[in-house]
């Protein structure tokens, strides 16, 4: 905490405290935005992810289209996945051996979601469906150390298959 006093204060008896940007959530770094509001409901520094290791970073698709910011934390990453919907944030994180991710919130309802992951034990990974809505929640038991990559997009249903978004939601590791 930065202590400053100025000469008239002094004299009065009144000390001013200027406290860095940091001190409300505890982390060196703060997340911002729509990371930033998804990671507090998800309990914050003291929650799921833990304090932010990282800033935000631009993410590029196949090294040229802009897709979205991401941030890497103690426990995981989460990133902001635009072509998506434009308030889609993604999160991944390990915690009690499992792996989980979570996603929430698309610009509309789909009947299902296809997510996918990987890790370094499985590096062909799976890929399962999961309820639509605007949101969900998937998890493995952890088998490798070194993380599980994810992401996911939504699809509709109809007489002759599936019409899924056409990108994958930015990966994120926990």
């Amino acid at each position: 905490m930065i202590f400053s006093i100025t000469a008239g204060l002094a004299l009065t008896g009144t000390i001013v405290v200027a406290a860095p940007a940091h001190a409300a959530t505890g982390c060196a770094i703060t997340p911002y935005g729509l990371i930033g509001a998804r990671w507090a409901e998800l309990g914050g520094a003291n929650g799921k992810l833990g304090c932010p290791t990282t800033q935000e970073t631009d993410v590029y698709m196949n090294g040229v289209g802009w897709a979205g910011r991401r941030q890497s934390f103690v426990r995981g990453q989460m990133a902001w996945s635009p072509k998506n919907g434009s308030k889609l944030v993604v999160a991944a994180y390990s915690t009690n051996g499992y792996a989980y991710f979570d996603w929430k919130s698309t610009d509309r309802f789909w009947d299902k979601f296809l997510v996918r992951w990987t890790s370094a034990a499985d590096p062909n990974g799976g890929q399962e469906d999961f309820i639509g809505g605007n949101r969900g929640k998937a998890w493995t038991r952890l088998r490798t150390n070194s993380g599980y990559r994810w992401n996911v997009k939504g699809c509709d249903t109809g007489v002759f298959g599936s019409r899924c978004q056409p990108y994958w939601t930015i990966s994120v590791t926990g």
